[in-house]
């Protein structure tokens, strides 16, 4: 009776040492963080924000300071984790990693600074404030130049413009020069385009876009080369001072010629493109522009546009621009120019 009574007990012990054992290892396996805060004077600093962030997982776990400036944030797995305190009046305070263990207490104290809350400049995507007036959204620029030689009485004008509004998910911009030229031993030229590009932001990075493109070019022979597209695209890069963009999409080219006996062509593009604008020269602005259009009704055509602006800055909002442009044509008409490129420096005034 004694023996059955022994393994009666025995075995009532060993379930219970096995309903408690999943318990002790659940306790095992978390770890935790506490702390508090305080202010210059060092006394607690109440209903501050404390984010905790798994530095491997990216997860975060939130806390709130209590009347002492005291806070806690259990049921961590081990890792590195960083924190992040914020509270009102005083500069953000970041801890970049806090090493937490299974069954252990971390203790990490934070004595902020006055000041406002600060935020790292890598989190920053774009800057870009919008007036509440219409009108207010609108930047211009326009320039001038004009050359002479008196060897061969050559004279060149260049005139230029451009228009840009923007507000909190669009940006249109317009883009207008003129170039004429002419010498006593040859024909008078002239160029001309006329370019808008339309941008609807999705996001911070990506965008739809429309786009209408006139050129008219003597040396191209073109009277008026149209070509209207839409697509897309993504800003690789993207600040208040400096971006990178590519796009790509579908365009109709309708070409008319100055020449009456070349048929009017029309044709259907594809179209990639790329811009990069920086502010980061110190004493210029650069905008360069590149698109590439293979045709999809002409065998073994394309076409490629390119301009570079240089702008060095002026006191108050004069500069002068350095440009250069680019148009290539791999299959003109018989006897026409693959070729319309050329520079030219300019004197203007942006507001």
């Amino acid at each position: 009776m004694v023996g059955k009574s022994i393994w009666v007990i025995a075995v009532v012990l060993c379930l219970v040492c096995m309903s408690a054992t999943p318990s002790a290892h659940a306790q095992a396996v978390y770890g935790s963080i506490t702390g508090s805060v305080t202010d210059p004077q060092g006394s607690g600093v109440p209903g501050a924000k404390v984010v905790v962030t798994n530095v491997t997982k990216g997860t975060t776990e939130e806390a709130t300071t209590n009347e002492s400036g005291n806070y806690t944030v259990t049921h961590l797995i081990p890792d590195a984790y960083k924190i992040r305190i914020e509270a009102p009046g005083f500069k953000a305070y970041e801890i970049p990693s806090v090493r937490v263990g299974a069954d252990t207490a971390v203790r990490a104290d934070a004595q902020l600074q006055v000041g406002a809350v600060t935020i790292t400049l890598a989190e920053i995507s774009t800057i870009q404030p919008f007036e509440r007036s219409f009108w207010s959204r609108f930047e211009t620029a326009v320039d001038f130049g004009y050359s002479m030689t008196q060897a061969n009485h050559a004279k060149q004008l260049t005139l230029g413009a451009n228009l840009l509004y923007r507000d909190a998910n669009k940006l249109d911009t317009v883009l207008a020069n003129v170039f004429k030229s002419s010498q006593s031993n040859a024909p008078e030229t002239q160029r001309w385009d006329l370019g808008n590009d339309f941008r609807y932001l999705l996001g911070d990075r990506w965008y739809a876009n429309t786009s209408q493109d006139f050129l008219n070019s003597d040396e191209q022979g073109l009277d008026l080369r149209t070509t209207i597209g839409g697509g897309g695209g993504r800003y690789l890069l993207r600040s208040s001072s400096q971006y990178l963009a590519v796009g790509g999409g579908l365009a109709w080219t309708r070409e008319d010629y100055t020449d009456p006996l070349i048929e009017t062509k029309d044709s259907g593009e594809a179209y990639i493109g790329t811009e990069f604008m920086t502010e980061k020269l110190k004493i210029a602005d650069l905008v360069t522009r590149f698109n590439y259009y293979p045709s999809l009704t002409i065998d073994n055509r394309y076409r490629i546009n390119y301009t570079f602006d240089l702008d060095f800055n002026l006191p108050g909002d004069w500069y002068i621009r350095v440009s250069l442009f680019e148009n290539y044509d791999s299959k003109p008409p018989g006897g026409l120019s693959n070729n319309d490129y050329g520079w030219s420096n300019a004197f203007g005034f942006k507001f």
